[in-house]
């Protein structure tokens, strides 16, 4: 994938602009290049113990619907259309973290292992799975950040302590800028919340990559009518308020007119919340889609506004309601999101055309879906992949990031590759081989071609290789194959030979289909696809991947 002037411009950023990612947040990252990022702004789970659930508004039409189930189709996955609608903010060991992820812990970042076995003895398992989830994350963030970037992570008191500690770990101490009060008011004849004052606020932590070369362009609030009647008490001959003021000896006037304002503090109570207890508050309603854990879009720009310049790269990688997205686009910002669920796509292309923008992808049936209420439309070239199309890194890891890549070995003492928290599907070939001749079988996928059996009754595998589906220079002018997982296939060393560096899978069947060499029965690509998202989607658990 080609990218941007603008992207090339800034540490090699190796996606487009107004990419949409539809897959697991922790391969995505890991696929990024270092360095590449302005500003990274998240509303992650916050380990609240329940589940969300959503009813978009307007309701998901059937021609929406059939668009989500095509393009999983395309990416190679099943659509799942419970997720994206149900938000299951329940975490446990055996279902949100990978077994090596402590390993990694452990031997690389002692504080993050710290914080992740105190949340454990401190709170319980849940939360501490939770941690985990979000630790491995939170460490490809800090990888992929600029030295001139920022992270916001959005929290409210269920695990905003623990995620302190875990960002003090990744981050570093020296590097926390401030923890932001969100204060978001509760309407008059708020419900009572039993033995404790009802909850009004949730926070923003803000970490730099590196404190003291972060952006940060200093915004100011409005001054309150009180301020304004106490302070700006006069009034000249043409009708303006202003002040007077000493300076230098001098008596001056501060014009109203031309004061900035108050310079923004920690504690925000300007922005109010988009629901409350009996529904979304009036004057909300076109900005709603139906999730209750949805923000405003007036919080996220004051975010990237403060954080960011304009051309700046912001990423989200929890971008459910694409509340991120749509601020940066207003606000001159480049953006890449991403998000597990189709439903996603659909809220994205809606959130985009209320605000009066087309995206590449968008159809007659979100126009339909939403009735007429978009104004006219701007276009937007956007992209939108899934996880058989990640972005190809073009660097390494830096230190000490590339010791989650390293080898460990098995009881038996022979090496294994470790599947580490920032596993994104490459795996090593001859594992690669067992993986798939055991699920797909000793047949080389571009002829056929059955391996022969030892007198043993065993398979002689010796002749069958590992390749890419998308070969690795293409003639077409794309980019090239990845070595991960989705885009590797089993083949013949005489196939694998004509096939070269340049010819895809497909190419090459056509080939042997006009010369007559189709020997047996070829697997069909997306069920390839969709064993390797699954694999995937389950971070690649070791024991899965050696039988």
């Amino acid at each position: 994938m080609e990218p941007s002037l603008h992207a090339r411009e800034q540490n090699m950023l190796n996606i487009q602009n107004r990419t949409l990612a539809i897959m697991d947040n922790l391969p995505f990252l890991r696929s990024l290049n270092n360095e590449c990022i302005d500003l990274i702004a998240i509303d992650p789970p916050f380990a609240a113990n329940e589940t969300f659930t959503g009813s978009p508004k307007p309701p998901v039409t059937d021609a929406e619907l059939q668009e989500e189930i095509a393009l999983a189709q395309k990416h190679g996955v099943k659509h799942d259309e419970g997720r994206g609608t149900t938000v299951r903010d329940i975490w446990t060991w055996d279902d949100n973290v990978h077994p090596n992820w402590l390993n990694v812990m452990e031997d690389d970042y002692p504080p993050v292992f710290a914080v992740i076995k105190a949340v454990e003895v401190c709170a319980s398992e849940n939360e501490a799975a939770y941690i985990a989830f979000m630790a491995v994350r939170l460490i490809e963030c800090r990888r992929v950040l600029k030295p001139t970037g920022s992270i916001y992570v959005h929290c409210d008191s269920h695990a905003n302590s623990y995620l302190r500690m875990l960002m003090d770990a990744v981050f570093g101490v020296n590097n926390f800028v401030d923890e932001i009060v969100w204060n978001y008011g509760t309407p008059s004849g708020g419900r009572a919340a039993g033995r404790k004052p009802v909850k009004t606020h949730e926070t923003l932590l803000v970490y730099a990559a590196d404190y003291g070369k972060h952006t940060y362009n200093k915004l100011f609030t409005p001054y309150s009518d009180e301020y304004v009647t106490n302070w700006f008490r006069h009034t000249d001959e043409n009708g303006r308020k202003y002040r007077t003021r000493s300076r230098k000896g001098k008596v001056i006037r501060q014009y109203l007119d031309e004061s900035p304002g108050v310079p923004l503090s920690n504690t925000w109570t300007d922005i109010k919340q988009l629901y409350g207890s009996s529904g979304w508050f009036p004057g909300n309603r076109k900005e709603i889609t139906g999730y209750a854990t949805q923000k405003p879009l007036a919080l996220y720009e004051r975010i990237i506004a403060a954080s960011s310049n304009p051309g700046d790269v912001v990423l989200d990688i929890f971008a459910g309601c694409a509340t991120t997205a749509v601020a940066a686009e207003r606000l001159g910002r480049h953006w890449i999101a991403c998000d597990i669920a189709y439903r996603s796509w659909t809220m994205l292309k809606r959130r985009f055309a209320l605000k009066g923008y087309a995206l590449s992808d968008m159809t007659s049936a979100t126009a339909d879906a939403l009735d007429g209420e978009q104004p006219e439309l701007t276009q937007a070239t956007s992209f939108t992949i899934g996880p058989n199309n990640l972005p190809i890194r073009t660097d390494e890891d830096p230190e000490p990031f590339h010791n989650l890549q390293k080898v460990q070995r098995s009881k038996g003492g022979r090496p294994k590759s470790a599947r580490s928290a920032s596993w994104s599907g490459r795996i090593p070939k001859e594992e690669a081989k067992e993986l798939l001749v055991e699920r797909f079988g000793p047949y080389c996928w571009g002829c056929g071609w059955e391996a022969p059996r030892f007198p043993s009754g065993e398979y002689d595998l010796g002749l069958l290789e590992v390749d890419h589906i998308r070969a690795r220079r293409p003639d077409d002018g794309e980019s090239g194959g990845s070595d991960e997982l989705y885009n590797l296939a089993l083949l013949h060393a005489t196939c694998n030979r004509a096939k070269g560096n340049r010819m895809t899978l497909e190419e090459l069947r056509r080939h042997n289909a006009d010369a007559q060499r189709i020997y047996g029965h070829l697997v069909p690509l997306h069920e390839a696809v969709a064993f390797a998202a699954e694999r995937i989607a389950r971070y690649g658990r070791q024991e899965e991947l050696t039988g």
